[in-house]
C-alpha cells in the first residue's frame, strides 16, 4: 500500500512539544492525513500522550475538526496502529537458514516497536487483531514450521515468541538512563549489596564479573539466541533444524 498523503501545506513552524506543525488548507482535511500526523507525532515525540488536542495542532487545526473524519481517539490510535503495522516490513533473507530468519524476523519487530511504541502497545491493549499483524507473523508461522514445530508447539511458539520480543522491547524502552551499559547496572549492583546479609551477597561473589562480559552487552540479541534454542529444544523429531 503506498504512504498516506502528507497534509498540505506543510509549514516549518511547531507545536509547543517540539512536532513539527503542518497546517493545511481550510476544508481540506482528510483521514489519510489526520493518521499521518498521528505518525508523525509519535515518531517525532513518542514519549508524549496521544491526544486529539496534540494531533490537531500538528495540522494546525482545531480538535473538533477532527472528529468530522474519526469518532474519537479509539478509533484515531487504531487507524493510526493499522497503518504503522503496514508499514512493517517483515520480510526475512530468502534462502537463509530458519534461525538466522527467525532473529531477522525478531529484529524486525522490535525496531519497529521503537519507532513508534506507544501505538504498537496501546495496539495491543485493545483487544483486536490488525490483519497487518496477522500478516507478519505469518511469516513467523512459516519460519517456525521450517525449524519443524506443528500444532500446539507451533501455536504456544505463535504467542511466546512475539511476547517475549515486545517484552524485551519494553524493558529496553523504559530502562533508566544510568543503566545503560552492563558496567552501570554492576556498578549499581554492587552499591546495593551492602543491604544483604552475607549469605546473599555470597550469591553474587562468581557472578558480578561476568556482568560485563562483551557477550552479554546485548541483551536483545542474548534473548533472541536464547528463543532459537527454546524453539530447537520443542521442534519436532522429524524437522528441519539445520535448513
Amino acid at each position: 500500500m503506498s504512504p498516506s498523503p502528507r497534509p498540505t501545506r506543510a509549514s516549518a513552524t511547531r507545536t509547543s512539544g517540539g512536532a513539527p506543525r503542518q497546517r493545511v488548507a481550510r476544508g481540506s482535511l482528510s483521514r489519510e492525513q489526520i493518521v499521518e500526523a498521528t505518525l508523525s507525532l509519535v515518531r517525532d515525540e513518542p514519549d508524549g500522550p496521544i491526544t486529539m488536542e496534540r494531533v490537531a495542532a500538528v495540522l494546525g487545526t482545531r480538535p473538533m475538526s477532527l472528529y468530522t473524519h474519526v469518532r474519537n481517539r479509539d478509533e484515531l490510535v487504531g487507524l493510526a496502529a493499522a497503518q504503522a503495522l503496514r508499514e512493517w516490513d517483515a520480510t526475512v533473507p530468502r534462502g537463509a537458514r530458519w534461525d538466522n530468519q527467525l532473529r531477522a524476523w525478531c529484529r524486525s519487530l522490535r525496531d519497529h516497536v521503537q519507532a513508534y511504541p506507544p501505538l504498537m502497545l496501546e495496539m495491543t491493549s485493545q483487544g483486536s487483531f490488525q490483519p497487518a499483524l496477522l500478516e507478519a507473523v505469518a511469516v513467523l508461522a512459516r519460519i517456525l514450521r521450517r525449524a519443524g514445530l506443528e500444532g500446539e508447539p507451533l501455536a504456544a511458539a505463535l504467542r511466546w515468541v512475539p511476547q517475549t520480543v515486545l517484552g524485551a522491547v519494553v524493558l529496553e524502552l523504559a530502562r533508566p538512563e544510568g543503566l545503560e551499559t552492563p558496567d552501570a547496572e554492576a556498578a549499581a549492583i554492587y552499591g546495593s549489596l551492602a543491604a544483604l546479609d552475607a549469605d546473599d551477597r555470597a550469591q553474587y561473589d562468581d557472578v558480578l564479573p561476568h556482568f560485563v562480559s562483551p557477550d552479554l552487552t546485548d541483551l536483545f540479541e542474548y534473548s533472541i539466541d536464547r528463543l532459537v534454542d527454546g524453539v530447537r529444544a520443542v521442534a519436532a523429531p522429524g524437522g528441519r533444524p539445520g535448513a
